[in-house]
């Protein structure tokens, strides 16, 4: 609010200059001789004592506001680039102050007075060489002092570097540890689907003991070795306490590293903030999301770090095995090998042929085709809290656009709806809870209504179809994980009639 009220000032006294100059100029039209002449003197005096004035007003707040700035930086590149940006405000700010002063000192000393002649002044070799080398020298030293830090800061990382790679997506980012093999797993983005978002090669056994971690800790004076990349529109890691930042472009692999120095606990005690906590943010203007892209970076000792490490669970083993063994994992035809588990392949997938002799085509056992149908076929009654959740859907990043991969479980359900003439269905969309409740609202309800939409064009009737978006209500997990949120992002189907 002080910053907003000092800037209101500067505004208001530029228009009372911009006023006291008009009526300056009108006098002065009035005037002549003597009067005049004083009526110039008294102005240029009036415009040194404010510009001299702004000067002042400006170095001051510099110092009133400074501690409302960042504490000191938290990592050994973060010392790198303040020393660079302090010498280039302290050349330049001596050049500025200077020049101000002198400008406005001009403004008074040389103002007009009758009789007095301008000094023809052609050229001076010797003046021109200083101002010509002087600048050259500064400008140089300051290059070369920033190009040093610059290969400093993007040389390699040392090999003993924790390695992790951050993937920005609208609106989060998803952090991913290399175990204990100091390995990240492969990916490839032809293995994308809605259980495996990043594409990681599940068949690479360095991926097999990675895991996905909530927060990103770091060991203190330990260099820390960071993947950065995109999978929807152009994001940056940001580490404004350590003073770096990285561009996260998707198809464009970008990398930095950096070694943090101060600890989270050392740091609160530097600030006087007991609740003081390092961040990463995305400094790029991603969506209406945006401000929701922050997660919490702790650095700890190595004892701490180790400890933490040793309690994390590989991803493959907690997650994506199971799903392997139950056949509710989705594998992609060109991630299966003769090394995938059994359970993994089209033999134990769900083979269901329909009455009406359409076979289901990619459907597993687990996966929602199967659910449904075996509910319809069963004596189970019809209820409010039996629903199934498609397992194939995807949609376009914050849009209700249905993607083409989608079609082929949308063609499975209308066959399913054809299969049994009297059965009505409604389908409910969902959110996890990062973002605008009412804007999640919306983009469920769109996304239920836009895969009723689709099943209509593929033939089943209307008015056996109901839609109801739902937001963030009823979370089938928790919304405190990136894996959790993902599970929360569904459209869930229920039977109402048989």
């Amino acid at each position: 609010m002080a910053i907003i009220l000092g800037l209101l000032t500067l505004v208001l006294l530029y228009i009372v200059i911009v006023q006291i100059s008009k009526a300056s100029d009108l006098i002065k039209s009035l005037r002549s001789g003597d009067e005049k002449e004083e009526s110039f003197g008294n102005s240029a005096l009036f415009t040194s004592i404010i510009g001299f004035g702004v000067l002042v007003y400006s170095i001051v707040t510099c110092f009133v506001y400074g501690p409302t700035m960042l504490p000191k930086p938290a990592s050994e590149q973060g010392v790198w680039i303040n020393d660079l940006m302090n010498v280039t405000i302290v050349l330049t700010g001596v050049v500025f102050i200077i020049t101000q002063v002198l400008l406005f000192w001009f403004v008074y000393k040389y103002h007009y007075r009758k009789g007095r002649k301008a000094y023809f002044f052609a050229d001076n070799n010797k003046l021109e060489v200083a101002w010509t080398v002087v600048p050259a020298i500064v400008l140089t030293f300051l290059i070369g002092f920033g190009i040093q830090k610059w290969f400093k800061i993007f040389s390699p990382a040392p090999k003993d570097a924790i390695l992790i790679e951050a993937t920005g997506k609208q609106y989060a980012w998803s952090i991913r540890y290399a175990g204990a093999d100091h390995t990240l797993g492969k990916r490839d983005f032809s293995l994308v689907n809605p259980d495996n978002e990043l594409g990681i090669n599940w068949n690479d056994a360095a991926s097999h003991d990675d895991f996905m971690a909530d927060e990103i800790v770091l060991p203190v004076n330990k260099p820390v070795s960071i993947n950065v990349g995109a999978l929807d529109v152009i994001h940056n890691f940001w580490l404004p306490h350590f003073r770096l930042m990285m561009s996260a472009v998707p198809g464009v692999p970008t990398h930095l590293w950096f070694r943090p120095t101060i600890t989270t606990e050392e740091m609160r005690k530097e600030t006087n903030n007991p609740n003081f906590e390092y961040v990463v943010a995305c400094n790029k203007l991603c969506g209406s999301g945006h401000y929701n892209m922050k997660k919490k970076v702790r650095v700890v000792s190595q004892e701490e770090y180790e400890k933490w490490f040793s309690e994390q669970k590989s991803y493959y083993a907690t997650v994506v095995k199971p799903a392997m063994e139950s056949g509710t994992f989705k594998m992609p035809v060109s991630e299966v090998s003769e090394n995938t588990p059994a359970a993994a392949t089209s033999a134990n997938g769900f083979s269901g042929k329909l009455s009406t002799g359409f076979e289901l085509v990619g459907a597993v056992n687990g996966g929602v085709e199967n659910k449904l149908v075996n509910f319809i076929q069963s004596d189970k009654q019809v209820a409010k809290d039996i629903w199934f959740s498609f397992d194939r859907l995807l949609f376009e990043t914050g849009k209700s656009t249905l993607k083409p991969s989608s079609q082929e479980q949308l063609k499975n359900i209308s066959e399913i709806m054809k299969a049994f003439p009297a059965v009505e269905i409604k389908l409910g969309g969902y959110t996890d809870n990062v973002g605008d409740q009412k804007a999640n609202l919306k983009l469920s309800d769109n996304r239920a209504k836009a895969v009723m939409a689709e099943l209509i064009k593929l033939g089943v009737a209307a008015n056996r179809i109901k839609a109801e978006g739902y937001g963030d209500q009823f979370p089938v997990a928790t919304n405190e994980t990136d894996a959790g949120r993902q599970q929360n992002r569904r459209i869930d189907i229920r039977v109402t009639k048989k």
